[in-house]
């Protein structure tokens, strides 16, 4: 668990929590993002649920941003590879980046960073190699400023775009070296505080 200012990061455990998720999965990727239909509800339970791990992060009690993992393949990316065996080169542990949303108002504060900062972590926790995600086609310069590399071309679904792409931990390291750094040094004060880091594991 981290807390910035007035941001919460934590793992989603509640069923009020993933209520929250499943709300920020509709209004992102229904409303937003015309990638699925409208199911009528104001929530979008993922495809993948059942295995994925969801971190969040809070403001006063609401969910502002939401990023979601699945290191058990088979992966849904894979429909959209030209060449499924890349996924499972010698050396490549990989984990799916299912969902990462952020509510309009907070994308230029400190919850995009944040959850990105907490994959990070999850990666040294669980020895993953590469961040395999279904970019949108309109957020590929987001992408590529991360570092993330195009696995194949677009592939259309619903009425959005995507492109399979891969981010190399260690390049995540490079390209993103001093907002880690920073961010390392918040744990480190929370650490020294008494507080837990188990939202990293």
């Amino acid at each position: 668990m981290l807390t910035v200012g007035a941001y919460r990061f934590k793992p989603a455990e509640s069923p009020a929590e993933l209520e929250q998720v499943h709300r920020l999965n509709y209004l992102t990727f229904v409303r937003e993002i015309p990638q699925h239909d409208d199911p009528g509800t104001g929530q979008l339970v993922d495809s993948y649920h059942e295995k994925n791990q969801y971190l969040i992060c809070l403001k006063d009690g609401e969910l502002v941003g939401m990023v979601s993992w699945n290191d058990r393949p088979p992966f849904s990316v894979e429909k959209r590879l030209p060449d499924r065996q890349v996924l499972a080169t010698d050396g490549v542990k990989p984990v799916e980046i299912r969902l990462l949303a952020v509510v309009p108002e907070e994308r230029s504060s400190p919850v995009m960073a944040g959850l990105v900062w907490s994959l990070y972590q999850a990666s040294a926790a669980h020895g993953w190699t590469h961040f395999v995600i279904s970019g949108v086609v309109e957020q590929l310069d987001l992408y590529r400023h991360l570092g993330f590399e195009e696995l194949g071309p677009p592939v259309g679904t619903g009425r959005a775009s995507f492109v399979p792409m891969w981010l190399p931990v260690e390049k995540l390291e490079r390209t993103m070296r001093r907002p880690m750094e920073l961010w390392q040094k918040r744990l480190d004060r929370q650490r020294t505080r008494g507080s837990s880091s188990e939202a990293w594991s």
